[in-house]
């Protein structure tokens, strides 16, 4: 999101736990673009919370014209040993907190544009081991989003990306990139022969935001070509 504040935009930071970290980068960020950044702490799948969060921006800054439904959760197991509480907390945050994020969103619109970029992943449809939960989820998303594409135009357009192997910390950790041999394949693996960075993700997101005008209900893969949808 960094990249939307350098270009001129406000943004909200939501998080739901690690408030040191996300307080630090909101500072580090307002020396760099100024009053234009916020913090907000709420879990996306708690409605009362996710209404308050955005009550708070709209005091600030007025009106919210573009929401990014990025948070995730991962509770990886075996299906057969998989817990009810790991299917429903894994759900609620990467499903369930898209559709009250995105509701709560088009109930305050009042603007002429507006925008919803949702998050998936490609394992949405390729499915993966131990991840029948998150895969499960991520796959509602795809369906979630073209349906409020359809309920919400022509005001709001809603879109997907799809990210690959991003050089996040957490990617780095939960695949073991670390390890220079799994790195290497890794790689080697994607044609664009690297890892993807937050700011090609993001440089889409801009382009969905700033200058689409015919784009809704598609999705965005953004991985090197390391899976073709």
């Amino acid at each position: 999101m960094a990249g939307f504040a350098r270009a001129g935009h406000r943004v909200v930071v939501n998080y739901a736990h690690a408030a040191a970290e996300a307080a630090a980068w909101a500072a580090s960020l307002a020396a760099d673009v100024g009053n234009r950044v916020m913090c907000v702490k709420a879990d996306v799948a708690r409605r009362a919370e996710v209404r308050a969060m955005f009550d708070a921006v709209v005091e600030r800054f007025g009106r919210v014209d573009a929401l990014v439904n990025n948070a995730g959760l991962n509770r990886d197991g075996p299906f057969l040993r998989m817990a009810d509480d790991d299917w429903d907390r894994v759900i609620a945050t990467n499903l369930t907190g898209v559709f009250i994020c995105a509701q709560e969103f088009a109930r305050r619109f009042a603007g002429e544009v507006g925008h919803i970029i949702n998050v998936s992943a490609s394992t949405a449809i390729q499915g993966r081991s131990n991840g029948a939960n998150y895969c499960s989820a991520k796959a509602g998303v795809l369906a979630l989003t073209k349906c409020l594409a359809l309920e919400l135009a022509p005001a709001i357009r809603v879109n997907c990306l799809v990210p690959g192997r991003i050089n996040t910390a957490e990617v780095m950790e939960r695949f073991n990139l670390h390890d220079p041999a799994t790195y290497e394949a890794a790689t080697k693996a994607i044609p664009a022969g690297r890892l993807g960075t937050p700011e090609d993700v993001v440089r889409v997101a801009r382009f969905l935001v700033e200058e689409s005008d015919y784009i809704t209900g598609q999705n965005f893969f953004v991985n090197g070509g390391n899976f073709m949808g």
